[in-house]
């Protein structure tokens, strides 16, 4: 009896020995991981930091520039003299600089706003969501994928951009292909079996075209096209893109309602929707298409709450609309956006007294005249204009002015 109880003791010490070294060797393990997010997120936040001086110095320098290349030719069987021109111009510094710098036109326009919303990692690999803040309220979301090379120092292997819909990697590949087709490459953009000569004569003929800016002969023949070519993402992408590029917003939408057809769930095209659903008053699926974009990204950030609360409001849902407006000047105080939001669920929910807190705000951050006449000219303001609460924070603003 004795022996037995020897041996149940020898038994449960042992066991917790064993407890506590694995429970050691957790949090080993969740203190290197932590240490390596870090790094992560030191080093995204000092890229981040150089474009918002308007520098792509430290970006630029992060991409492996012989890992990005063979992503983007790839197994496309890009002509070699091609790939090898391209190669060795990329060996320039200031060439692969500005080859990487052209592709965010959009965000450097009016200088380049960069938010970092998250850093993830698991071990030597990571990911980083970046928000470009640009005018009229828009914005842009890039999704990287990174990794830390043996000296613990970032790398970034290639990214998702959702303004564009697309991966680098693949439309700059589409681009080299798209500039002078082959029927092989071509072939190798149909992601169906047995395609017919004649079927890939019609996407290199829409591929030139879209590359010329030839919106005429591109519709033509994409109306010609059977559904399974029509739906093909190359031949979507290089005429959303050139008419990106030309700003011919009557061709984005019939290339958004194709968009619509074909791919509807594909958060990579979420943000190019909106520009569609919004406009056509098609508000559950601009809200489905946010949600779906949010998921996608794992951010909640203020500019997809305002917007959240933009479609939440015309659907009627006052309540939803002024949590997602609050939430959205919650979490970033100093965005516009959210502030416009809050102002409008206020008024939707009668809330005059807290709307006219919003107009101080809006009035004194951000300098915007909110005279009669001014909110008179938006539909969801312009009964608020006539309350007795709005007239007396006019009066006593405009006493003060001239005071």
């Amino acid at each position: 009896m004795q022996k037995a109880a020897k041996t149940l003791l020898f038994v449960a010490m042992m066991f917790a020995s064993v407890i506590a070294y694995g429970e050691a060797e957790v949090d080993e393990r969740e203190i290197e991981e932590a240490r390596l997010q870090q790094v992560f997120r030191d080093g995204m936040a000092t890229i981040v930091e150089d474009l918002n001086q308007g520098s792509f110095k430290r970006f630029v320098r992060a991409i492996d520039k012989q890992d990005m290349l063979d992503l983007i030719f790839g197994l496309r069987l890009i002509d070699q003299r091609i790939q090898r021109d391209f190669r060795e111009d990329m060996k320039k510094s200031d060439d692969f600089e500005n080859f990487i710098s052209t592709t965010f036109k959009n965000e450097a326009k009016d200088g380049i706003r960069a938010r970092l919303l998250t850093v993830e990692s698991r071990g030597t690999r990571g990911r980083a969501v970046i928000r470009f803040d640009m005018s009229h309220f828009q914005a842009n979301y890039i999704d990287y994928e990174l990794r830390l090379d043996e000296k613990e120092r970032l790398v970034i292997v290639d990214w998702d951009d959702y303004l564009w819909g697309h991966r680098f990697s693949d439309r700059t590949g589409l681009m080299f292909v798209q500039g002078q087709p082959n029927v092989n490459a071509v072939r190798k953009l149909i992601d169906y079996p047995n395609v017919r000569e004649a079927e890939i004569f019609q996407v290199m003929e829409a591929l030139k075209a879209a590359r010329d800016f030839d919106f005429e002969r591109y519709f033509g023949i994409f109306a010609k096209l059977d559904d399974k070519l029509k739906r093909q993402r190359a031949i979507l992408v290089v005429g959303l893109d050139a008419s990106k590029l030309a700003r011919k917003r009557r061709n984005q939408r019939k290339l958004l309602e194709a968009v619509d057809q074909y791919y509807p769930k594909d958060p990579l095209f979420a943000l190019s929707l909106l520009d569609y659903y919004f406009p056509d008053r098609q508000y559950q699926k601009a809200y489905d298409a946010l949600t779906r974009l949010k998921n996608k990204l794992r951010v909640d950030d203020g500019v997809t709450n305002a917007r959240l609360s933009a479609a939440t409001l015309v659907m009627g849902q006052v309540e939803d609309a002024l949590a997602f407006a609050n939430k959205s000047v919650e979490q970033e105080p100093e965005l516009e956006l959210g502030w416009w939001a809050v102002l409008r669920a206020q008024v939707a929910a009668g809330n005059n007294a807290a709307a006219i807190a919003s107009l101080d705000t809006l009035s004194t951050t951000f300098n915007h005249d909110l005279g009669p006449e001014a909110l008179s000219k938006d539909p969801s303001l312009k009964e608020f204009a006539r309350t007795a609460e709005y007239r007396g924070w006019h009066d006593k603003n405009a006493a003060s002015d001239q005071g």
